[in-house]
Parts: structure tokens; C-alpha cells; sequence
């Protein structure tokens, strides 16, 4: 065997060893990626979960009967009996109960 068949194989095992290097630290690379990948997909999971809590905690929160309940509990506030309302003129009096008309159309 010659010199130069010498130094080829050579060139060609150092040539193999870089790419069996290369090949390693992609795959490390790669699982690492995949490791962070993982890790997003579990926050945006718990992060769903709290947005489908809070989305929930809303719609209750928005309920007429939660807010009806709140309005007379916490703040005292009551409906308006026929007594209560004034009018401008003596044409705008309503036929009917205004409060009764209210409370009908805040339940519909």
C-alpha cells in the first residue's frame, strides 16, 4: 500500500468520524428541541385549562340571576315599585307597571 493510499483512508476515516460527531450533536440538539417542545405543549395545556376556568367563572359572573342576586345582597339594590318612578308629563305614565315591565324584559 502506498502513501497516498495511506493518507486517503485516513482522510476518509477522519471525514467518517466528523459526520458520526455531527450526526450525534444533531440528535442532541434535536432531542433537546423536542424536550423544550414538550415542556410548551404541557404550559399551554394548563394555560387552556385556566383560560377555560376563567371563560366558565365569566359567563357565571354574567348570569342576570347573579347579577340580580349581587345587585340586592351586596348593594342593597331593589326594583323600582310604580311609586318610585316620576314623570315629565302626564302623557309619558305608562298603561302598565313600569317596574313589572322591567323585570320582564331584563329576564328575556
Amino acid at each position: 500500500m502506498s502513501v497516498i493510499d495511506k493518507r486517503r483512508i485516513l482522510a476518509a476515516i477522519v471525514m467518517i468520524g466528523c459526520v458520526c460527531v455531527a450526526m450525534v450533536v444533531m440528535t442532541a440538539y434535536a432531542a433537546e428541541i423536542r424536550c423544550e417542545n414538550n415542556a410548551l405543549i404541557a404550559k399551554n395545556k394548563a394555560l387552556q385549562g385556566e383560560v377555560d376556568t376563567l371563560d366558565v367563572k365569566i359567563k357565571t359572573a354574567n348570569n342576570v340571576d347573579h347579577i340580580e342576586k349581587v345587585a340586592k345582597s351586596k348593594l342593597g339594590m331593589v326594583y323600582p315599585t310604580s311609586d318610585n318612578c316620576v314623570y315629565l308629563k302626564d302623557s309619558d305614565t305608562p298603561r302598565r307597571n313600569f317596574a313589572a315591565v322591567i323585570r320582564r324584559e331584563a329576564y328575556n
